[in-house]
């Protein structure tokens, strides 16, 4: 994939990602990746006063959230089902940026994020190589939160081990009444654009999950399948339908 690429040192571990996902300098995108001392960073060139954003799963920020975690995430958290003896395996089919899959794996659950867009997985992989590098996460991180580079929709039809729930969080529909949604999801509209496979998805992810495929909506939206949740937790903003898997014939 091309891309505007920004070097500000020669970091061999991230001119290795760049290499190893394909993406090639475009002096014509809008959109900027640094390598900014030890990390990978995303720039929107068109607004040059927005900061960059990069996945950073040692920042302060996140070390926060995930000390609140369970009480902020409380619908996320039910919705998961982790019992005191059940921790899930879990396939994040729509990683993103790795929030919600770093969120499991703190949890203690077993996560193996899909990407297939080759510039996010860039930022995941360098943001999960810098987090396995660290004395205070890295021990437990190597042996619970993985990435595969792939396509969701080719990969979950493959005879793979079966995870115990697949969670999808598909590109939330546009809004005309809300404000602009946060930095982060912006980039990811101007990387990623609309996808309407995601039905389709639920449908494969249905065939291979052994108890449950959870997709994250907001309140406003419709289910991707309305006539087959099982059921739903929500709250003010958004909500999680459950969808269990098909019978076998």
């Amino acid at each position: 994939m091309n891309i505007y690429l920004i070097k500000k040192n020669n970091n061999k571990r991230i001119q290795k990602i760049i290499h190893q996902y394909n993406l090639k300098h475009d002096k014509n995108s809008s959109m900027a990746l640094i390598i900014n001392n030890d990390t990978l960073e995303l720039y929107d060139r068109l607004h040059p006063s927005q900061k960059s954003i990069k996945v950073d799963f040692l920042s302060k920020k996140n070390n926060y959230r995930c000390v609140n975690s369970k009480k902020k995430n409380e619908i996320l958290y039910k919705a998961i089902g982790i019992k005191k003896n059940y921790f899930p395996y879990i396939i994040d089919a729509t990683a993103g940026f790795g929030t919600e899959a770093f969120l499991f794996s703190f949890w203690g659950c077993y996560v193996v994020m899909i990407e297939r867009n080759p510039i996010i997985g860039a930022l995941l992989k360098d943001g999960l190589e810098r987090a396995y590098n660290s004395k205070k996460i890295g021990n437990w991180l190597k042996k619970r939160l993985h990435l595969i580079f792939y396509d969701s929709l080719d990969i979950l039809k493959k005879p793979i081990l079966k995870p115990d729930i697949i969670y999808l969080d598909p590109m939330y529909p546009n809004n005309k009444k809300k404000t602009l949604p946060k930095k982060n999801m912006q980039f990811l509209r101007k990387i990623i654009q609309d996808n309407d496979n995601y039905e389709n998805l639920l449908k494969i992810s249905r065939n291979l999950v052994k108890n449950r495929v959870i997709v994250k909506r907001p309140h406003y939206a419709k289910s991707l399948s309305s006539k087959e949740v099982s059921f739903s937790i929500s709250n003010k903003k958004y909500r999680f339908d459950i969808y269990l898997p098909y019978k076998k014939k």
